[in-house]
């Protein structure tokens, strides 16, 4: 009588072929025959592995943006109801607002207690590789119409002075510019109320620390001094954030040697 094959086994068939024995209900589960991996499914492996290296820059580099841009605070309302404005002009003017916490005269349409500590026209050229800072005497009309509920009527009041477009509005917390100084090592020697000669030396030696040429070869420092200026911040509500992309690239090349500061005086009108 012939003996019964064990579970798993095999037989050989009358050809001499060898062949799995049958399965039985209570035989444990077969092994999964190895896995073969085609030509075809190794390349695709390998570029999926590609794609997604690819795309963790670009994440990083877009999450990082959106952080950056919603550190800022926005100004509503910053040209509303304007009338009869000056035609645009190439590149960007900028009326930035140079403020300070604390103090007596508030500035209603920024958040805190804020006083005026500099009132600038930027006038950045159409090629993003020199800009022109106009500061403003404090006790001109357009320092005063800055200290408003309304910023519209400071940039009403600048573009009546100077006869050119207002594009943008930026309010900047003086204590940026201590802290970029601090970033850089440079000594913190401006104090509030500083004549605006002194303003304007100390202020080409913290862009001089700051805006240096090795700057884009370092991620980092580039990183730290946006964080700190966005950190510092308000920009018009019409700011959208791809001009904004625009703006810092379009000044990639600038340094500080391309800015130049002077003083407006306040009977004198751009032509």
């Amino acid at each position: 009588m012939a003996r019964a094959q064990a579970s798993g086994s095999t037989t050989r068939a009358s050809s001499g072929v060898r062949v799995p024995a049958p399965r039985h209900s209570w035989d444990p589960p077969a092994a999964p025959p190895p896995l073969v991996p085609t030509k075809r499914r190794r390349i695709r492996e390998v570029l999926g592995t590609l794609m997604v290296l690819s795309l963790v820059p670009l994440v990083a580099l877009v999450g990082t943006n959106l952080y950056l841009v919603n550190r800022l605070d926005r100004i509503d309302g910053a040209f509303d109801g304007l009338r009869d404005r000056p035609a645009a002009a190439p590149g960007e003017t900028i009326l930035m607002v140079g403020t300070r916490p604390g103090g007596r005269a508030d500035v209603g349409w920024l958040d805190g207690v804020q006083s005026i500590e500099s009132v600038m026209l930027v006038e950045v050229d159409a090629d993003g590789t020199s800009v022109d800072v106009r500061s403003l005497p404090v006790l001109d009309g357009i320092a005063g119409s800055a200290r408003t509920g309304r910023p519209s009527q400071a940039v009403a009041a600048t573009e009546a002075w100077s006869g050119r477009r207002v594009d943008h509005v930026l309010a900047l917390d003086w204590r940026t510019f201590a802290q970029l100084a601090a970033d850089n090592g440079i000594p913190d020697t401006y104090r509030y109320g500083s004549p605006l000669a002194a303003q304007h030396d100390y202020l080409r030696a913290v862009l001089e620390g700051t805006l240096h040429a090795e700057l884009r070869k370092q991620p980092l420092n580039l990183y730290r001094a946006l964080s700190t200026v966005a950190g510092g911040a308000a920009v018009d509500d019409e700011w959208s954030l791809l001009e904004l992309d625009r703006f810092v690239v379009h000044l990639r090349d600038l340094r500080s040697a391309q800015i130049a500061f002077s003083t407006a005086d306040s009977a004198a009108r751009s032509r």
